[in-house]
């Protein structure tokens, strides 16, 4: 009987004792591809390597290529926007780093200006962020380049989620995406039946 309740104990622990997760996402935002990586309690990582290309996202992961065509009713789209909505509000955010270089080869006056306007648009952006998580550490790092034509970004984060969050955000996610999807569905035979 008491190792039940040790078991139990033991199981309520680990769903509501929150974990760390670090991720890293780079964009070329020139060529329209980049990185994604996850590293869950510092030994687990995944890289996920992606690129968009005529309307479409193209997802590479463990040498295998997924294509999702990019709209509103994409049932996938709508669930890893909405997981993302709700991993936002119940992680507690510990640093946020934010690096971006953009250069214009034949005017140095635009690469200047132009990671001037981005650092103050990121900084207005993650200011907003602070006044939600107020215990966090967030970094900005802006470079100009003069001699070659770049912009890209790169953001790294670790947030601390406890296993309760993460399942709640997943089923959330899931049930939410899927009302869509059924939605978008019966739009679609109601406009088949008018034709």
């Amino acid at each position: 009987m008491i190792y039940l309740f040790f078991a139990i104990f033991l199981l309520i622990f680990i769903i509501m004792f929150p974990f760390f997760i670090q991720f890293e996402i780079k964009i070329n935002i020139i060529k329209l591809k980049g990185i994604i990586k996850f590293i869950l309690f510092k030994k687990i990582k995944i890289e996920i390597k992606y690129r968009i290309k005529h309307g479409f996202l193209y997802i590479y992961y463990k040498n295998k290529e997924k294509k999702e065509q990019i709209s509103k009713t994409n049932v996938n789209l709508i669930f890893v926007y909405n997981m993302i909505k709700e991993t936002y509000f119940r992680q507690q955010l510990v640093n946020l780093s934010f690096h971006s270089n953009f250069g214009y080869v034949n005017n140095s006056c635009v690469s200047a200006v132009g990671s001037g306007y981005i650092d103050v648009i990121i900084k207005s952006i993650l200011s907003k962020i602070k006044n939600n998580k107020k215990k966090s550490h967030i970094f900005i790092d802006v470079n100009p380049k003069y001699n070659e034509d770049i912009f890209s970004v790169k953001i790294c984060s670790s947030v601390s989620m406890s296993v309760f969050d993460l399942i709640y955000a997943f089923l959330y996610a899931k049930i939410y995406s899927w009302r869509e999807y059924e939605r978008n569905r019966k739009n679609k035979v109601k406009q088949r039946q008018k034709n």
